[in-house]
């Protein structure tokens, strides 16, 4: 064997056979190794059968490229006291890199560990997060860079059901638990609401906008000054969420309609709400 460490980018590996990123070594949990120590064991990735050669001897060979593809990713760092162990989330990775981030098996003599469902230390939205710690508490430090989009919230939730909104950075020290869940949600409103329409006047399309807090069954009619009924443009049960609908300026028949003041109604579950919008040609 090696009477010297060397560095895990030194290993000669011509025929590209150890996945990127998964040389691991342990300590109580599992770390990503910077060098092979003499007299220490480590998990490899590989891809297929094949000879590496680990020497203190430089070699003129094609040796482990290190790239990594998460920088940039949203991050739970999980922290024992004594352990600490980091997840990625938010940012999409190309399938062919995916085993890149892949984790050794558990075994049950181990003092901590954290993981997504799949032996997986990364996730694109959502997963299940499995945890192994011999502590009581935890901390759960995040640093959430990517957004997780309009209307939608990062939410990190125990296995109590307590639920977290991830936004900017901050830490949660929770009691420790076998699994939590991360899903990238819809906010849900809190009450019924419908918005002006835009643009007001228009010409000929407009947007009109509406809040449901629980399922209903929504209708969003169009009428004229004179309450005769120009186009329905939803009839149809919703979950909850933020909705948006276009008009084109057009009746039932697919015509179109004339210049003037419209009316948009909605009806939602009990709530009624009415406003006025302006097409003008």
């Amino acid at each position: 064997g090696i009477s010297s460490p060397v560095a895990v980018e030194s290993i000669s590996d011509p025929g590209g056979i150890i996945v990127q990123g998964t040389i691991y070594g342990y300590s109580g949990s599992y770390y990503n190794a910077d060098a092979i120590e003499p007299g220490k064991g480590y998990w490899v990735n590989a891809s297929a059968d094949g000879e590496i050669t680990i020497s203190s001897i430089v070699l003129i060979t094609k040796t482990l490229a290190q790239i990594n593809h998460l920088e940039g990713s949203n991050k739970l760092d999980f922290n024992n006291g004594e352990y600490s162990i980091i997840l990625y989330f938010g940012k999409e990775v190309a399938d062919e890199h995916k085993d890149s981030y892949s984790l050794p098996p558990i075994f049950p003599q181990m003092a901590f560990d954290v993981r997504f469902n799949g032996d997986m230390k990364y996730t694109m939205e959502s997963g299940d997060i499995e945890v192994l710690n011999t502590f009581d508490n935890l901390t759960i430090s995040y640093d959430v860079i990517i957004d997780a989009g309009e209307h939608m919230n990062w939410v990190l939730t125990s296995e109590s059901g307590e639920e977290y909104i991830l936004e900017g950075a901050g830490a949660i020290t929770i009691p420790s638990a076998e699994k939590f869940v991360l899903n990238r949600e819809p906010v849900i409103p809190i009450t019924f609401a419908l918005h002006q329409n835009y643009p007001n006047p228009f010409n000929p399309i407009t947007s009109l906008r509406y809040e449901l807090p629980e399922w209903s069954q929504v209708t969003l009619t169009i009428y004229d000054l004179m309450g005769r009924e120009i186009a329905q443009l939803v009839n149809t049960t919703q979950e909850p969420g933020f909705r948006s609908v276009q008009w084109g300026a057009i009746d039932s028949f697919g015509k179109p309609v004339s210049a003037g003041v419209y009316l948009y109604q909605i009806r939602a579950s009990d709530y009624v709400q009415t406003k006025k919008m302006v097409l003008l040609k």
